[in-house]
């Protein structure tokens, strides 16, 4: 099982990357998400706010968010690279020469900060 978090210029590219991809359709200018089969899940996120408080709104980021959890290992539809922010798949080599996983972003104030447990 794999987790990816996605991040997109705006919804409609990541839209036209969801029908592409075969996890969309347009259904007569309805964009309709295929949210979870029984080989993925995935949760549209949408727009990240950062800050606010009572005098200052929050400020959106602009782009478009989507966590996409793959079960079976799907392989990655061409173009996805380009969008990926981060996947459970990534690793760093430590000093000691050990490959040892990327730590999903979490508290980081230009992240959502929505995930999976």
């Amino acid at each position: 099982m794999l987790d990816y978090l996605l991040r997109f210029p705006s919804k409609a590219i990541a839209e036209q990357f969801g029908i592409a991809s075969g996890y969309a359709v347009d259904n007569e200018g309805v964009i309709e998400t295929t949210l979870a089969t029984h080989q993925y899940a995935l949760h549209e996120i949408g727009e990240h706010f950062v800050g606010g408080d009572e005098e200052t709104p929050a400020t959106g980021d602009g782009q478009y968010w989507v966590l996409f959890r793959d079960i079976v290992g799907l392989p990655v539809p061409e173009g996805a690279d380009q969008f990926i922010y981060w996947s459970s798949a990534w690793t760093v080599t430590d000093e000691d020469g050990s490959e040892i996983p990327v730590p999903r972003p979490e508290n980081q104030p230009d992240v959502p900060s929505i995930f999976w447990a």
